[in-house]
């Protein structure tokens, strides 16, 4: 059988066609769906709660505090089927392409080398780009993606997403890469790109001052994402994934504005500029409690 995971932070307004979407992907009458419904404000449960009176493979998970990470870490560490044999991941705003997940199962099968399948992205403004750059370095998108059960059955009690962590998928792509050992060489072939399976997601458009706030706001997000990567990667490579912490900003001591903006690897070069604005209101948050509905609370 094949598990699906769906984070939905306020998607009432999409979380329907989401649904929808995956129903027509491929998943079987013995599949599950969990809608990983996390910090949410809105009526997006009741939404999945309407869809789940339905269709009995959907059901949704509450969870107090809003995070990905965290939510992921729900689902992997306490909620994911041991007898699944698959399990994908997707986000709330995206709808996935017809057949897709069928796809995805299919490339795990026939790759036993890979750890986990990906999809493509299209219909946003630079989805070809994007595509493109997915396909020749073996990239794996948050959006949508497909991990073999075995890799799941090995991550729990050993491996986790930090809380608060951004990039949660390009943690997940450098450890998979190094078949969860941070000090191990990487290889391409264990993330197979599967170029049918796409998802559609949502793009803001330039063409308005919103946008372009939309967009600074993005470039900062993104700047706190690869300074999280940078310590993140650089304390496991020195105490191996043993050292993982359950929460990223207790790494955050160990930033150095300036050594970091010369040293970190960057998507887009200048952003290493905005370091100086979000390292320190970063640090100074950093130990804050969150609250309920962390992953590890019953562990502690």
């Amino acid at each position: 059988m094949l598990s699906v995971a769906i984070f939905a932070h306020n998607e009432e307004a999409h979380i329907g066609a989401a649904l929808a979407a995956v129903a027509a992907a491929g998943i079987g009458p013995r599949d599950r769906v969990t809608v990983l419904v996390n910090g949410t404000t809105d009526r997006t449960m009741e939404r999945v709660e309407a869809v789940a009176a339905e269709d009995p493979r959907v059901r949704g998970v509450e969870i107090a505090f809003g995070d990905k990470a965290n939510a992921w870490d729900v689902y992997v560490q306490h909620l994911a089927p041991e007898e699944a044999e698959a399990h994908v991941f997707i986000d709330g705003d995206v709808q996935v392409s017809h057949g897709s997940i069928a796809l995805l199962r299919a490339a795990l099968d026939a790759h036993p080398e890979a750890l986990a399948a990906s999809a493509l992205p299209r219909g946003g403004r630079r989805a070809e780009d994007w595509a493109a750059r997915v396909l020749e370095n073996h990239g794996l998108p948050g959006n949508f993606y497909a991990l073999r059960g075995s890799v799941v059955a090995r991550m729990r009690g050993r491996f986790w997403m930090p809380v608060g962590l951004i990039g949660d998928d390009t943690f997940l792509r450098n450890m998979l890469l190094r078949d969860l050992d941070p000090q191990a060489a990487p290889e391409l072939a264990r993330i197979r790109p599967v170029p049918g399976a796409r998802f559609d997601y949502r793009s803001f458009p330039l063409t308005s001052l919103a946008g372009v706030r939309a967009l600074w706001r993005r470039h900062r997000r993104y700047a706190l994402r690869e300074a999280q990567m940078h310590v993140l990667m650089r304390h496991l490579a020195r105490t191996g994934i043993a050292g993982l912490p359950r929460r990223i900003d207790a790494l955050y001591g160990a930033w150095s504005v300036w050594s970091d903006m010369r040293t970190a690897r960057v998507g887009f070069g200048p952003r290493r500029l905005l370091f100086p604005l979000v390292i320190p209101p970063a640090r100074r948050a950093a130990g804050q409690d969150l609250g309920a509905g962390l992953w590890y609370a019953d562990e502690d």
